[in-house]
């Protein structure tokens, strides 16, 4: 008598597909994972760059609305004073720097105004700033709201 004992199990041809199915798997896998740490990365980058420039919008808000503001092309830096405080913004070609922050902003193009007429040099009362394109050319206007001490004082 003969026993036929046959043993349940997957064939050698088999398992190679299963292999080769698998490693084209992860392979996409590991390839998607690549594109999404990509995309996260522009978008932070992004996401820092608009805060940055948020960030500077803000404290050039504050101090101009704070601070008596004059203007030198010579040394193209922005000066603020009041009767207690003076300090300075310089403009880099990389960089704003302001006391010991600084703003990694890159700007294309900045003009400064007095009653709406622009300067080049002397007191300003607001600011145009176009920055690179790495910024989306965002335009900011900073300007001071002036009561009427500033025209007696003329």
């Amino acid at each position: 008598m003969k026993i036929n004992t046959k043993i349940k199990a997957f064939t050698l041809s088999e398992m190679l597909v299963v292999l080769v199915i698998s490693s084209i798997v992860i392979s996409i896998a590991f390839l998607t994972l690549s594109m999404v740490q990509k995309q996260v990365g522009v978008i932070r980058k992004n996401l820092n760059n608009k805060q940055e420039l948020q960030s500077l919008e803000r404290i050039l808000w504050n101090d101009f609305n704070s601070y008596s503001i004059t203007y030198s092309e010579k040394e193209d830096a922005l000066f603020f004073a009041n009767s207690t405080k003076e300090f300075e913004y310089e403009f880099n070609e990389e960089y704003i720097l302001r006391k010991q922050d600084t703003f990694l902003v890159k700007i294309k193009e900045k003009q400064f105004f007095l009653d709406g007429k622009e300067v080049r040099t002397g007191f300003v009362d607001a600011v145009k700033i176009e920055t690179s394109p790495i910024f989306g050319n965002t335009h900011l206007f900073i300007f001071k709201t002036k009561d009427a001490t500033f025209y007696m004082n003329d």
